[in-house]
């Protein structure tokens, strides 16, 4: 394959070369990022403590789903900036790519969501999941929901909604799908789906922070319980940090988008703003690793064996 072909005509040099920067950076943190993954996962899997604590369902949930992120559309992704150009130049790839993008992202962040709101019957009420019933209504359902509604709902509006494709192959995700041309679903979309998980995340986070803040002197009688629950928040609070600080510049940009410029979203956008998500996923193992003190003891455990 000649240069003029790997390489779109229109493609300016600079471009080329942010690309392939972008391309550098990605897969510098891909491979560590998915290794990390992989020894966490097993860490949860090896421990029945770990497995089997409530709290830590959507964390490992959250895990798998980052980790098939950081493998698959982050991957997709490279390819298109060590080249600048989608390959293969299909309709279908670029569907099928933007479905599993937009899916993952997008569980993922309602998911978060979720378990802010959780957080707070986990510390505060646990007695109240006791109970398997409670358990099935009020955590496993809702996980599962969380995960299956946005691959039904991108899958609908890429794959079924009529509208006339068009995609551009020199730009990432292939710019966006055409349901994007109808206001309405649009503004759906990003209401429903992006702005409320985004602000719900650290309103939740924060009340819960100070709602645990002002309960710390009864709690500290429960010396375990206390220990636990701080436990909990911290994780909460650190994982909640990665989010905001990956989705803030998208979600800022989007408002932008909606208000000054009738909600299209320009390819500087998508180009930019649009990558700043998958450092939540690249991220997410290290901040789960590091925010939990049995798994960075394991590591110290470790690390004498190996020298």
């Amino acid at each position: 394959m000649s240069s003029n072909e790997s390489i779109p005509a229109d493609s300016t040099a600079s471009t080329l070369s942010l690309n392939r920067v972008k391309f550098g950076v990605f897969l510098s943190l891909q491979i560590p990022s998915a290794i990390c993954s992989i020894y966490v996962f097993s860490q949860y899997m090896k421990r029945p403590n770990f497995r089997q604590s409530i709290h830590n369902h959507v964390v490992i949930v959250l895990l798998c789903s980052s980790f098939i992120f950081v493998t698959v559309p982050v991957s997709a992704s490279e390819a298109f900036f060590f080249t600048a150009h989608v390959r293969p130049e299909s309709n279908l790839f670029c569907a099928i790519w933007t479905w599993i993008h937009y899916s993952i992202n997008i569980s993922n962040l309602i998911l978060m969501g979720f378990a802010c709101a959780e957080r707070h019957w986990l510390v505060f009420r646990l007695n109240a999941m006791r109970t398997r019933r409670s358990r099935i209504l009020y955590h496993y359902i809702p996980i599962v929901l969380c995960m299956i509604y946005p691959w039904i709902f991108y899958f609908i509006f890429i794959f079924l909604y009529p509208c006339e494709p068009a995609y551009d192959y020199n730009q990432l995700l292939c710019l966006i799908p055409c349901y994007f041309f109808t206001n309405s679903i649009a503004n759906t979309d990003t209401f429903m789906n992006n702005w409320i998980p985004i602000f719900a995340i650290p309103i939740l986070s924060g009340a819960l922070f100070i709602r645990f803040i002002l309960q710390k002197q009864r709690m500290q009688i429960e010396v375990f319980r206390w220990k636990r629950d701080r436990k909990m928040v911290i994780q909460l609070l650190s994982i909640t940090s990665l989010y905001i600080s990956g989705w803030a510049p998208l979600q800022a940009a989007t408002i932008y988008d909606n208000i000054v410029l009738g909600g299209v979203a320009p390819p500087f956008v998508v180009a930019y703003f649009y990558t700043f998500p998958y450092f939540v996923h690249l991220f997410y193992p290290f901040v789960v690793l590091l925010s939990n003190p049995e798994l960075r003891g394991r590591i110290r455990d470790i690390r004498p064996q190996a020298t």
